[in-house]
Formats: structure tokens, sequence, C-alpha cells
């Protein structure tokens, strides 16, 4: 315990020593630090220099770090980029994605790891189509590819620039990325489409997928967006059920079967009722009908909601077991003809909303299509590729579009059998391009079986990690179910920008006409013409040579090649493959949480599919940037800030700050100026405390010139020793993706550790001290500030090359250097016994006021064994007033007389001393009966110098 007695002070005290006239200056005798690395930039020097930095440092950096770790250190660390699309200008989501990765990157190298790291880009598919059509529409099947690659060309072009002006660690100078479009990509992707056809693990069907009518093509899950708002019809329907097979007592009754239903466009295509044979029904009077002897079925569980849904009151007749309802049926309520058809018992029916009688129609809905294959019904589709009811379907509907007339124009023919209507308000599925609603419909598409790769996806999560592990569970239960939830993939395209589906049909049959031999001709045909146009502009006659039709059994007349592209998911699920090389497993995954349903899943399914096993050790997911308000960023709310608008205004290192501080913690990653300017602040301070380094340590020197004796000096060991401690925390840090914890790591560590203790103590030893104090300081200030770079390089790199560029005159660049903390420098006792000094001075300090505490004596009693002990170690002699040990350096005060007592508390006397401070040092007391102009230590110093 700590008492401070007999302090002293009223008021500040002065010396009563009159001053000489024309006091001497003796700023040039002090060793101020001097650097020419400037303080800060102007907009225009920070653009030159960023410009500086990347091309003499930054660009070479990957390459060297190739190199330097090839033969040494761990095993490389893979991480695969999820290719961006190449259809437009970068977002504050791309600055986020890509400097998350090259941080990851980055802490690796600076660690004396090896990276690979290959950037992507997927050039397939709708949106870049749309964008490159949007101008000229109606041309045909070549012209949109000649566009849409032209458009995705130029694209990566400019976002290859801004990536690499973020300092984005890749081998920019040799372009070595991956294109979705490059031909041997596409040849892994034939290749594999056929490998995995040949193991039935892709197949051909008629099934319903998500269709959007506006795009005219099937959509994948992960292409799906969801209006909250969207309002559909809430109609409750009667189907009039047939008297043979009832096994109720009101036979005379006409009986109605109610269902509930808010896609009435689908009606026509009706082919069952399904029900739950484990439910309750009952058969129930509508009180405010005019009709006594009509009679509804719905499930009891369900008939206050129905009531309360319709305002109409029901009277229970009677009850009816789920198990009697197997041979019943009904009338179809547009088809006349169909009057005679099934109910099936079914799980997904349930009594959560609705009846509890399911409207089944194959055509359109994924659960109806399952009853279907079971129970052998037709599946009869009735709406072609714009959404409009074909000529198959009633006359009154005919041509129209199911989303717009179709709902009216059915309620309108079946008035007689709505017995409510009313409208709902819920989340329904969009094209996540064209922003229109989509419908399910069945049509003949290519598939992956999901059902035999979800078992073993799901086995192999369960050893692959989750970042942030904050959020790990979370996350891998989001990956599990969103992969348990998807019934099948429909890998199948109606469009032309895309890697062509490879397959011929027999024109009379329709059957699926491939082989090894076409596959392989195609891929050679593919590297010859450097694209797969000619699928388009040849005839089968010409594409196909003689002998491969002889293999397949067919003449050329015969044969007609398929008119679908690969679902670009497919093209992207497949990047493990053509990119990887060695085991092709990735240690990292890096994306937005939105690929849960997207690249997360359909690498995983593609991997299992081709070899049983994850492509990825490890999976990071990010959150999403929004305004400060929590809104998307969206042009129409004008609450757009784009990267290149920040890194003019603040740099792009206050970018890369920005993104460390807050992408890593949170799903909504605020941007705002607010925190912009916070970031650049930051850095403002940082940019200070490294100048301030630069100028104490000067040019780097060689290793025969650092001190070769021992540092007796416990604060600079109290330093070394945090640095290991510094090092180690920042590297856990970096390894568990904690990267907003690194920043504030650094921000304590300079603060704390370097600023306030060490910086702050050292002042006097480092002005007016001598040479081997001087040398002592800037050695371990020397490796304060290697440390200090090696945790800031990743997050800042032009910040750390540019500081260092004024540290190593030979030109080096900071990427080039080896860092480490040795591990003697850890030192348990140095920090003892500082931190033991240091609580002394908080209690002195609280005491003193505003008083200088160079002018005050402290007098220091303590028992043996307590922590006077540890204050002896740095003041060695007890009894004895001394002004020069290091414990009156650390306590900042004049003098320190340490006493021995009996007492268990340690106790602090303070008087003030009233002699004149040295004006050099200002920390010595100048004796009364001394000439002297200076102290002694400093006289001594300047007779040496001079």
């Amino acid at each position: 315990m700590l008492r401070i007695l007999n302090f002293r002070i009223g008021n500040r005290l002065y010396s009563l020593k009159a001053a000489k006239k024309d006091a001497k200056k003796y700023t040039d005798t002090i060793n101020l630090p001097k650097t020419k690395f400037p303080n800060r930039l102007t907009a225009a020097k920070r653009e030159e220099q960023e410009r500086l930095v990347l091309e003499n440092k930054i660009a070479v950096s990957y390459q060297h770090q190739e190199q330097r770790l090839a033969e040494k250190g761990p095993p490389t660390f893979v991480l695969h980029d999820g290719p961006p699309y190449a259809n437009g200008q970068l977002h504050m989501g791309h600055a986020v994605n890509k400097i998350l990765k090259d941080i990851t990157l980055r802490q690796r190298v600076a660690h004396g790891q090896q990276v690979n790291y290959i950037p992507g880009w997927d050039c397939h598919g709708l949106p870049i189509e749309l964008k490159a059509t949007s101008t000229a529409p109606g041309q045909n099947a070549l012209e949109i590819r000649q566009k849409s690659r032209a458009f995705a060309l130029e694209a990566i072009k400019s976002q290859k620039e801004e990536f690499r002006s973020w300092g984005i660690l890749a081998n920019w100078q040799k372009d070595d990325i991956y294109m979705t479009i490059q031909p041997e990509f596409i040849v892994n992707q034939l290749q594999m489409f056929h490998n995995l056809y040949e193991r039935g693990l892709v197949y051909r069907d008629l099934k319903p997928v998500y269709w959007s009518p506006s795009s005219r093509t099937a959509l994948a899950e992960a292409e799906l967006e969801y209006d909250p708002n969207h309002i559909s019809p809430s109609v409750y329907l009667r189907f009039a059920l047939n008297p043979n097979g009832l096994n109720v007592e009101a036979k005379d009754k006409q009986i109605y079967a109610l269902v509930w239903t808010t896609t009435p466009w689908t009606l026509p295509s009706n082919q069952a009722i399904c029900y739950n044979a484990s439910l309750e029904y009952v058969l129930v009077r509508l009180s405010d009908h005019n009709h006594p002897d009509e009679l509804y079925l719905i499930a009891s569980a369900l008939l206050a909601v129905f009531e309360a849904n319709t305002q109409l009151k029901c009277e229970i007749v009677q009850n009816v077991s789920g198990n009697s309802l197997s041979n019943f049926t009904y009338k179809h309520p547009i088809d006349k003809e169909q009057s005679n058809l099934p109910f099936f018992d079914a799980s997904h029916v349930q009594d959560s909303k609705g009846t509890g009688l399911v409207h089944t129609a194959p055509a359109h809905g994924p659960e109806d299509f399952l009853v279907s294959l079971t129970k052998k019904i037709p599946v009869k589709c009735l709406v072609n590729e714009d959404g409009n009811y074909t000529k198959e379907a009633p006359n009154f509907l005919r041509g129209q579009s199911v989303l717009e007339q179709g709902n009216p124009l059915v309620l309108e023919h079946i008035a007689k059998d709505v017995v409510h209507s009313a409208k709902l308000e819920h989340s329904y599925p969009i094209d996540w391009r064209t922003k229109q609603p989509v419908i399910i419909r069945a049509s003949d598409q290519w598939f992956i079986n999901t059902e035999k790769l979800k078992a073993p996806a799901s086995e192999a999560l369960e050893s692959v990690e989750i970042y942030p592990s904050s959020n790990a569970e979370a996350s891998k239960k989001a990956l599990l179910t969103q992969l348990q939830k998807r019934p099948y993939w429909c890998i199948s395209r109606q469009r032309a920008w895309g890697v062509p589906i490879p397959v011929l049909y027999s024109r009379q049959t329709g059957k699926v006409v491939i082989n090894s031999a076409l596959i392989e001709h195609l891929c050679n045909l593919l590297r010859q013409e450097g694209s797969m146009d000619f699928w388009w502009t040849k005839s089968v006659e010409e594409m196909v040579p003689p002998n491969i039709l002889s293999e397949l059994g067919y003449e050329t007349k015969d044969l007609v090649k398929g008119s679908d592209i690969l679902d670009i998911w497919f093209d992207s699920g497949s990047t493990w493959s053509a990119v990887l090389k060695k085991d092709k497993i990735a240690d990292l995954y890096l994306e937005g949480y939105d690929q849960f349903t997207g690249w997360f899943q359909s690498s995983l399914l593609m991997s299992i599919a081709a070899r049983g096993c994850a492509p990825y050790k490890a999976v990071f997911v990010h959150g999403f940037t929004v305004d400060e308000k929590g809104y998307k960023m969206s042009k129409s709310l004008g609450n757009v800030i784009s990267p290149k608008q920040i890194t003019k205004k603040y740099g792009t290192d206050a970018l890369r700050w920005w993104v460390a501080s807050h992408g890593t913690q949170h799903m909504s990653i605020t941007v705002s100026d607010k925190l912009l300017q916070q970031a650049a602040e930051n850095l403002s301070k940082i940019r200070g405390t490294l100048r301030y380094l630069n100028g104490v340590i000067g040019e780097k020197q060689s290793n025969e010139q650092l001190l070769k004796t021992s540092d007796k000096s416990f604060l600079n060991r109290y330093l070394l020793s945090q640095l290991v401690e510094f090092e180690s925390e920042v590297e856990n840090l970096y390894k568990g993706y904690e990267y907003n914890r690194v920043v504030a790591c650094v921000q304590n560590f300079l603060a704390n550790q370097v600023s306030a203790i060490y910086v702050h103590l050292i002042k006097d030893r480092l002005y007016c001290g001598d040479d081997q104090e001087l040398l002592a300081i800037r050695q371990t200030l020397t490796h304060c500030y290697q440390q200090l770079c090696k945790s800031l390089w990743p997050i800042v790199p032009f910040l750390v090359e540019e500081s260092w560029s004024y540290y190593d005159a030979t030109g080096a660049a900071f990427h080039e250097q080896s860092v480490r903390a040795k591990p003697e420098w850890q030192d348990t006792k140095a920090t003892e016994l500082v931190n033991a000094a240091l609580d002394v001075k908080r209690l002195i300090n609280q005491q003193a006021g505003e008083v200088n505490t160079w002018h005050l004596a402290v007098t220091i009693k303590g028992r043996k064994g307590s922590q006077l002990e540890l204050l002896l170690e740095l003041h060695p002699t007890l009894g004895e007033t001394l002004r020069n040990s290091e414990l009156c350096e650390l306590l900042q005060v004049g003098s320190v007389t340490l006493i021995q007592s009996d007492d268990n508390e340690l106790d602090i006397a303070i008087t003030t001393l009233q002699t004149s401070l040295c004006p050099r040092c200002r920390r010595f007391s100048l004796d009364e009966d001394c000439e002297l102009e200076t102290c002694q230590r400093c006289s001594a110093i300047m007779n040496v110098k001079h």
C-alpha cells in the first residue's frame, strides 16, 4: 500500500536567484529529432506520393515475397478470390472485400509466410448482358456475345486499375489474374460438366424452377432478392367434391373443399388437393350464406383463423378424420372435363396457415412437383418463357401475362367459387437484376443432384473454420441451413452470354447426345478459336467431325445443338478447380454474408461433387455497407459514397484504416464522413509518431554500429519486453481476423507504452544525455519503429513505405525486411520494476498539481521485502539522496531518498527544492556554490562534444 506524507506546497515556488542577462541558448547542444519525413501532405502531394510508392515499392512486393519466402517458412497461404462481376464501377462493398483480403495477405507476408492470391473476375451472366445490350436491343446471339465480351473486358481494365491503386497485393505486373472467359478456364468447366454428367450428378429433367419473365430465363436461389412489400391476392376458394367416396353423414349436401391461395393464376394447372392425414378436419356450414345445403371442409385447427380473416361465422356439422380423406375426389374449378381429381396425403401440408387443404399444381411448386413424382400425376405447364399463358390454356387466358392479368381474369371466371378475397402484403421473390417478380414454372432444365451432395457437404462443413469467431456458430448454422433448404440446383439458363452446355440432342426424341470424344474436340476448338462463339456460328456438320458422329451413332441431320448456357454459379463454383494449384484447396475464402447462398455454397457443392471434399479450410464472412442511418447505399437514395471520392479526399490509407476499423465486427458496416474523418485523424496521429521516431533514430545503421555493451537501463529493457508482448498480441489478432482489435491494439500501444511512458520518460536522456545513452535509446526505438511498421504495414502500406524510405537510405522497401522480436527481450524483472515506479509516480503526480516535478525531493520509506525492494533496483543505495538514479528519471523528480522502516506501508514524503534548474536540461538543479552555467552532467557532456 502506498501513502503520501508531509506534503508542504501551498503555491508554486520559484528560485530567487537572479537570471543572468543575455542568457545563453543551448538549442544547438541538444539532440533534437531531425527528419525530412513531412508531418502532413497536401492532397496533391499525397496523390503523388501514393503513385511513387505504388510504382516503386508495392508493384513489385508480390513477386518479391514469392521469391524471398519460397524456400523457407510455413506452407504457402492460399486465399482464393471470389470473382466480382465485370459490370461497372467499384463501390464500397468492393473496397471492404478487397482490402480485407489484402490485410489478410499482408499480415501473413509480414510474419514470414508466402502467400498465393490470384484476383479473378466473373465475366458471364445476365447483369453484363443487360448492360452491354441496353442501348441496342434485338441483336442476335453472336452480336450479344461480342458486345458483352467487350463490355466485360473494359470493366475489368477499369476495376483492375482501381484495385491496384488501393495497394492490393497481387502480381499485377505479369497480369496474373483469372477470368471466367479465358479459354482454359472454360475447358476446365466443359470437362467438369461431362465428368459430373457421366457420374449421374448432372442430369436434364422437367421441373419447376424460379423463372424470370422479365429476363426470360431460369434463376438460381442466389439470383433472387425479396420484395418485402409485394401485394398478392389472398383468396379462399371452394372446390366441389364428388359424392362418390365421401364417407360422411351429410350425403345429401353439396360439400366443398376450402382452399387458400395467393396465386390464383396457377389454378388452370391444378391437378390435385393435398391434405395431411394426421390432422383433424371438420365439415362446417357458413352461417352468413343463404345455402344451408352447402358444407365446407377445413382443418379444425384453422377454423378460427378462417373466421377471423373472412368475418364469416361457421357452424360445425361433423368431425372428419384426416385418414378418411384419401378417397375424396373433386371437380376442377375451370376445366370441366377434369371432374374426378384426387386428394393426396402430403407432409408439407401443415396447420400453421391456410385451411389444411392445399391446391396442387405440379408445374408451379416444388412440393407440388414432388407429389406428382410420387403419385404419377401429369405436370401441366400452361405458361411460356415470357410469363404468358400458352395456347393450351383456357380461351379466356391465352396470351395474357400471368403476373398482370392472370389473377384478376381467373378470379373473375370462378367468381361463384370465391368464398372470400383480400389483399396480402408479404415478402416475394424478385429478379435480382430487373427487380421484377418471378414465378415458379416447370421447364426442361439441367440440374445438379444436390440430394446426393447435401450429406457429404454438411459433413465437410463441420471441419471448416468460420470467422469472425464471435459469429462462427451462427454463420455455420446459416450455411448448413441454406444448404439443407436447397431442393435442387438448376444450372441451365436461356441466354446468349455464357458457356454453352456442351450437348447435342436427338432431333426426333430429344435424347441427350454426348461423349468424351465430343467434349475433347470442343475443348480443342475452343483453344483454337479463343472463345465458344463457334457454338453459335457453326452448324453441327461444321462443328462435329465424321469420326465423332460415328462414335455417337448419329448423322448430322439427326442432331441439334443445345441452346442453354451454364448458370454463372457453375462458372464461379468451379474456380477452385481452374485456378488453385497443388491440392486445389484454399486456406481461406473471404466474402460477404450473401455468399451463404452463393459462392460459398456453389463452390462447396461443386467440390464435393467432383472430389468429395470442401474447397476451403476456413471461411471469413463480412457484412455490407450502409449509410450512417443504416440504409443500404443506392443511387435513388442519393447516399452513395464511392471509394474514389474517399481516396481523393482522405487518401488510400484512410480508406484502408476505415475498413480495418469497421469491416470485420459488424454485419452492417457504416460509411460516413464522420467515420472517414476519424480514420484520417487517427492516421495523422500515427504519422506524427512515425515522424518522431524517424527523427530520433535517423537513418538505418549497419550492424557494426549498433551498441556493443549491454544496456543497463531498465526503461529500455521495459520497452523491448513490451515489444515482445505487443508483437505476439498483434500476430494473434491478425490470425483471428480481428482487424478492428489490431487497430485498437496499435493505438493503445502507441498512446501508452510508447508515448505516455517510454518517450515521455526518456526525453531528458534523449535530448541531453551522453552518446552512449543516446545510442541505447536509438537502438531501442529502432526496434520499436520496426515493430510498429510491421504491425501497420498490412493496413496502411503507403504510410509505412513512405516513412521507411526516410529510414533506409538504400531505397529498400519495408516488404523486403524480416522483423522479429527476440525472445531474450522478454524481461519480467524490468516490467515489474518500471510498473512499480509508475505506481509511485501516479501518487506523486496526484499531489503535485501544477508544480514542475523536477523541483521535488522525494523520500520513500518502506519495510524490507516490500515494494521498496523493487525500487532499490532502480535506486541502489539506502539512506542516500541521489539525483541521477533511474528511479529519479522514472518519477521525473529532482531527487529520491530510500529509507528502510518497519512500516508495512510505503510512505512517500515530498518537499520542494528551491534551487534553479539547469538551463540546458531543465532537470538537474544548479549548485549554489558552483560557478558553472549548467549542471555538472550537461557541462561534462558539452566538454566532451567540444
